[in-house]
């Protein structure tokens, strides 16, 4: 179950246990619940691109959000495994958790991209299609 908020024991053992490490102290506090929670969101987020890929018309908008969002998945899926142990540190943060400056200020910008190519989706999705006209359009001369 974990030792609740704010109650790990490896924090002082852990370098940067705020920044790199910061998955491992999730577990630690929260258990494997707020660890597969974790998982979970970042897997939620990667659907939610996918299927804004599927619906996109124009090729560009749809693999850059495909492009970004396998990017931030792929830093968490990093993130994750150095913090359980599979891999060697790498110094990559766990986006939107981790506290790092630059980090965090490009994962909201590529999050702003995938929105904005959703937005355009739906504008696109939303328009009805022009109705055909019934009378041809003619101009008299007088």
């Amino acid at each position: 179950m974990g030792l609740g908020p704010g109650n790990s024991q490896q924090r002082n053992f852990l370098p940067q246990a705020y920044n790199d490490f910061i998955y491992s102290i999730i577990i630690e506090e929260y258990g494997l619940i707020g660890g597969a929670f974790m998982i979970f969101i970042y897997l939620v987020f990667l659907f939610r691109c996918i299927r804004i890929f599927r619906k996109c018309p124009y090729a560009f908008g749809a693999f850059l959000a495909l492009g970004l969002s396998f990017t931030l998945v792929i830093q968490a899926v990093a993130n994750m495994a150095v913090n359980v142990n599979l891999v060697p540190v790498t110094g990559v943060t766990l986006p939107l958790v981790s506290m790092g400056g630059s980090s965090f200020l490009f994962t909201c910008c590529a999050i702003g991209i995938v929105l904005s190519v959703a937005r355009n989706v739906e504008q696109i999705e939303g328009k009805p299609e022009p109705a055909p006209l019934t009378t041809p359009l003619t101009t008299t001369i007088v």
